[in-house]
């Protein structure tokens, strides 16, 4: 008897993650650090929310339909880009600016193949074309944050902030960003233990970068306090947590071997406490981050040893 047998290239068994769910579970991860920055920022934030999400929609399904290729936005991976991008902005922001940001964004990601293809994280690539052409304008006028005081004044003047100030976001001064004011920071952690929890990232990325920055900084702390901020400081300012959680673990531009994840994240852990004591920039992540991603195809050459090989005679 005859029989009709399809026979394909393996694996055969499917996890039931798609791309579709994961982004949808990244943005559901961002939903609580998302109402607590337009709880703080009021209106404005939801403003820059809304239009970096429908710029990036819009511009990537226009991109799309000019290069006659199929229009993806149905899976999230743009709605999840603008997000996280305005996460990464001011409130208080002249609204041409984000849909710049957003543009250059999902212009570089259509570029090179789309989602899987590029090289670079597009929401930080979006971020440091604003940051590199209109720094200014990325700053709420006459705030200052914890990063920028350590920066240009050194560690002693943080005494005005506890630990705990940053957090519950009981500060005079105003973060710059949407995303990671206050308690901000505590809603992020959470949105990453759910990305955990659910198995949308892997925690080899996030637990070494976190490991890198505080490590580091201890270095220096330890050596001289009143100079050095805490690695506890570090942690919770600025957007270490928005990039060890959602940024760094980005499918596309990270490495998928175990240790090549560990060291990635090792090394944007330790490059972003670099650029905070010695660059010129206040807040070292996004750099750091990028820096990494360059590293990506060496660090995915880091192969365990396979078994089962025949020993050659001779």
């Amino acid at each position: 008897m005859k029989t009709n047998l399809t026979v394909s290239v393996a694996p055969h068994w499917h996890s039931g993650l798609t791309i579709r769910s994961s982004m949808v579970n990244f943005i559901i991860a961002l939903i609580p650090a998302t109402i607590w920055g337009i709880y703080t920022f009021g209106s404005s934030a939801a403003k820059v929310v809304a239009l970096c999400v429908a710029t990036a929609v819009v511009i990537e399904a226009l991109l799309q339909l000019l290069m006659k290729k199929p229009v993806t936005v149905a899976d999230g991976s743009a709605a999840l880009t603008g997000l996280l991008l305005a996460l990464l902005l001011p409130a208080e922001i002249k609204w041409w600016l984000p849909v710049v940001g957003v543009g250059m964004a999902i212009l570089m990601k259509t570029l090179f193949g789309g989602l899987g293809a590029y090289p670079f994280n597009p929401v930080l690539v979006g971020w440091v074309v604003l940051k590199l052409s209109w720094a200014t304008d990325l700053l709420t006028d006459g705030d200052m944050t914890p990063l920028m005081v350590l920066r240009d004044y050194g560690a002693g003047d943080l005494v005005m902030w506890e630990l705990k100030d940053l957090l519950v976001g009981d500060t005079d001064l105003l973060a710059a960003t949407i995303g990671t004011f206050g308690a901000g920071q505590i809603a992020l952690l959470i949105g990453g233990i759910y990305l955990l929890a659910r198995g949308t990232i892997r925690w080899h990325i996030p637990a070494a970068f976190i490991v890198g920055v505080a490590a580091f900084s201890a270095i220096f702390y330890l050596q001289d306090p009143d100079t050095y901020a805490s690695p506890l400081f570090h942690l919770i300012s600025g957007n270490v947590l928005l990039g060890a959680f959602f940024l760094a673990t980005d499918y596309t531009t990270s490495p998928v071997t175990t240790w090549g994840m560990i060291l990635f994240g090792l090394g944007a852990g330790i490059l972003t406490v670099m650029i905070r004591i010695w660059g010129s920039y206040y807040d070292g992540v996004a750099f750091a981050i990028l820096l990494m991603n360059m590293a990506t195809p060496l660090f995915d050459r880091i192969k365990p040893k396979a078994y089962g090989r025949v020993k050659a005679n001779g």
